[in-house]
């Protein structure tokens, strides 16, 4: 039999958490879909789907809900899963989920202030499916923000950030491309936005930039002693597993997980500085993989 829970929502440090509570008197425990526990740290829903499934013999089980905005009874995960899905990203390097998991190891959960969501009145706003169309459709002024600008700004840059790291691309990246949109669309927030890119240059690695698959092809072709062209370097890529399209009849190409050892994702903009897509870099040691594969295929 299904249980009734109402939508809440609660802050953890200064992130922003929503949920469900079930609202018996002697149960109210805290309950989320995968998408509420992976949106948090910026994850997909079915990224925690799969962490979820792939765990859910060390994880409580699923609670049977009746929820006021679904129209029928759904599965919805514990605290104890969302925190271990937390985890997991913390220790994957997830910069949002290593905060995140500081906070709650301190924080006693019946101390948490818990506030209805049904106080909150959300900014519905439509986005089309393409990055430049829901680019243009973010709010814009010259003035300092309202409150609802910037709670819709964050609804647009959310959805898209979810195709920046589809593509492949980091979080850093992706941070320092938000900022880029905040400033753009509301230049008042200029000076804060600037302090907060100074903060990522200082505090990144020295990273390779990469090399785009015609320099990689030049490279190989030195060390084979002949032409190899950068469609076969692409075609080469593929066949072993390292870059794969993003969708069926797609031409934009994303790294698989083996590929993030060979290269990076990086943001490819058009000279009017607006986003088209995710680039490919790689990086030496893609080389040798390839002149081995090349050599054997030959």
């Amino acid at each position: 039999m299904a249980t009734e829970a109402r939508a809440v929502r609660f802050q953890i440090g200064n992130i922003e958490v929503s949920g469900y509570q079930l609202t018996s008197d002697q149960d109210q425990r805290l309950l989320f879909t995968h998408r509420q526990i992976a949106e948090v740290v910026g994850k997909s829903k079915g990224t925690a789907q799969k962490f979820c499934k792939s765990n859910e013999n060390n994880l409580p089980e699923t609670v049977k809900t009746v929820v006021p905005d679904k129209p029928r009874p759904i599965a919805l995960s514990s605290w104890d899963a969302a925190v271990a899905f937390w985890q997991h990203q913390a220790n994957a390097g997830n910069e949002t989920a290593t905060a995140l998991v500081e906070v709650v190891s301190c924080t006693p959960l019946e101390t948490l202030q818990i506030e209805p969501a049904d106080e909150i009145e959300p900014v519905e706003t439509s986005y089309p499916k393409d990055i430049e169309g829901a680019i243009a459709q973010l709010p814009q002024t010259d003035e300092f923000p309202l409150d609802n600008q910037l709670q819709q700004l964050d609804q647009g840059l959310r959805l898209i950030a979810k195709w920046l790291e589809e593509a492949g691309l980091d979080q850093r990246a992706i941070a320092s491309w938000k900022l880029n949109v905040l400033t753009q669309r509301f230049p008042a927030l200029a000076s804060a936005a600037n302090e907060a890119q100074q903060l990522l240059v200082t505090h990144s690695v020295e990273e390779p930039s990469g090399m785009i698959a015609s320099q990689v092809a030049e490279k190989v072709s030195e060390q084979l002693g002949r032409k190899v062209k950068a469609a076969q370097v692409n075609a080469a890529l593929h066949e072993l597993g390292i870059q794969e399209w993003t969708k069926p009849g797609s031409r934009e190409r994303r790294l698989t997980e083996k590929g993030k050892a060979y290269g990076r994702a990086m943001l490819a903009t058009s000279k009017t500085n607006t986003w088209s897509g995710a680039q490919l870099r790689w990086f030496d040691n893609v080389v040798p993989l390839l002149c081995e594969y090349l050599a054997a295929s030959k």
